[in-house]
């Protein structure tokens, strides 16, 4: 078979795929569930180098499920925010434009989540590269919390989301941790650019989570 001709069938599984993702009824004990958002901010929505018209579009979605999971019982200390807060000179800068600097308005979580009453009781780490693991802050809370089940969201699929939820599947497996990882796919979303089409790369890097152990779902119901 061809690259062309495996591509063209990992397209068309993809495609399938996607289109039979279920609905999960949460089951868990609402107190035993956590939240992790990473990088739904300013400048990956609307400010920046890198704001995305695409991602900005699950903020109604994102902003929607943690105003339910929070209404239903989940305490405000089991939603994290993990964002992007790059010093000027940031090594990362190599690799992609100057982005989300520390003090600026681009590294602010986006206004609809400031909105939330519970914002401040919120836990707020921040991260200077793609890998949420690579916070020390946010590391040494994972290493003490006490959950059943962790809801993976924000942006983008291929780099800070996929690095998150894989991170979050890895860390249980190597701690013998027996929680799982749940990644709604209308609530986690990348960017178009050239030579990085949005549909394909939002789907591979979903489908590759889930060969890795995460439980990629449509959405929660509670």
């Amino acid at each position: 078979m061809t690259l062309h001709e495996q591509a063209r069938q990992q397209a068309d599984l993809l495609q399938r795929w996607m289109s039979d993702l279920p609905e999960l009824p949460l089951t868990t004990r609402p107190e035993r569930v956590a939240v992790v958002c990473v990088d739904l901010i300013e400048g990956f929505t609307r400010q920046g180098a890198l704001a995305s018209p695409r991602v900005a579009e699950i903020i109604p979605g994102v902003v929607g499920l943690i105003r339910g999971l929070l209404d239903w019982g989940v305490p405000a200390g089991n939603v994290v925010l993990v964002q992007d807060a790059h010093p000027a000179d940031a090594e990362e800068f190599r690799a992609y434009p100057p982005h989300c600097v520390v003090g600026t308005p681009e590294a602010e979580a986006v206004a609809e989540l400031r909105a939330l009453p519970e914002f401040s009781r919120f836990r707020h780490f921040q991260k200077n590269s793609i890998a949420s693991h690579t916070s020390p802050e946010f590391q040494a809370w994972l290493a003490q919390a006490d959950f059943d089940t962790v809801i993976a969201l924000g942006d983008v699929t291929d780099l800070c989301l996929y690095s998150l939820a894989l991170h979050l599947v890895t860390f249980g497996m190597a701690n013998q941790k027996d929680w799982r990882v749940i990644v709604p796919e209308a609530c986690v979303q990348t960017w178009d650019a050239p030579g990085h089409p949005g549909d394909l790369y939002h789907a591979l890097f979903l489908h590759q989570l889930e060969r890795n152990g995460v439980q990629v779902v449509r959405r929660l119901d509670f």
